[in-house]
């Protein structure tokens, strides 16, 4: 087993978990006052900003945009079985009743989720690769991380408020939850260098 096949393995597990634990989070809403102004966001957000964009972000910078668009469908198949483990568990007698709330609105949160998901990462891919193509090369990481993360994720956030909440809360929850993910984006850039220069380090060592 080689570096890059037991890096990717590793990278490739945390955005399954982020994107498994979306199930059960997606559809409860955390709220707080900061400064007086009410803060909503749905609960997933904490999760899925951390253990997704980074992820894709360092993995398109070290291994390319290919590997990255694995990992998306990675996410998605790990949601997908998720959903598809806890409408098995219901079919069974039980203390299995105890899943239900998560039951009714799982599928709702799995399609909203699925279609901001698909739709923000493989952008976040794209704009990132482009970024570095086109304009910073191989420097200045953290404005290709940031650009890229910020522009998928007002488009993740959009759509997934917007299917799973409705249209009404999407202007009561979409600054809390922008706000929350930004936030979380500019913590991880320190990550996301770190990962890559662990990574390329790793590499370069392989190679050598």
């Amino acid at each position: 087993m080689n570096h890059s096949f037991r890096a990717l393995l590793w990278l490739n597990t945390l955005t399954a978990i982020g994107m498994a634990t979306c199930v059960i989070t997606g559809q409860i809403k955390i709220s707080f006052e900061l400064f007086g102004y009410p803060i909503i966001f749905p609960a997933s957000n904490l999760f899925f900003a951390f253990l997704t964009f980074p992820i894709t972000d360092i993995i398109t910078d070290v291994y390319g945009k290919r590997e990255a668009n694995v990992t998306v469908w990675i996410g998605f198949v790990s949601q997908l079985t998720t959903i598809l483990i806890l409408e098995v568990c219901m079919l069974f007698p039980g203390d299995t009743a105890k899943l239900e709330p998560f039951h009714v609105g799982g599928w709702v949160v799995f399609v909203g989720s699925a279609i901001a998901y698909l739709t923000s990462q493989f952008w976040d891919v794209y704009f990132f690769h482009w970024i570095k193509e086109n304009w910073t090369g191989d420097k200045h990481l953290w404005i290709r991380n940031n650009l890229s993360t910020f522009s998928s994720q007002l488009i993740n956030s959009t759509i997934f408020i917007s299917f799973v909440f409705g249209i009404d809360e999407l202007l009561v929850m979409m600054s809390g939850s922008i706000l929350v993910k930004w936030v979380i984006a500019l913590l991880d850039t320190p990550f996301v260098y770190l990962g890559k220069y662990f990574l390329t380090r790793r590499r370069e060592i392989a190679f050598s």
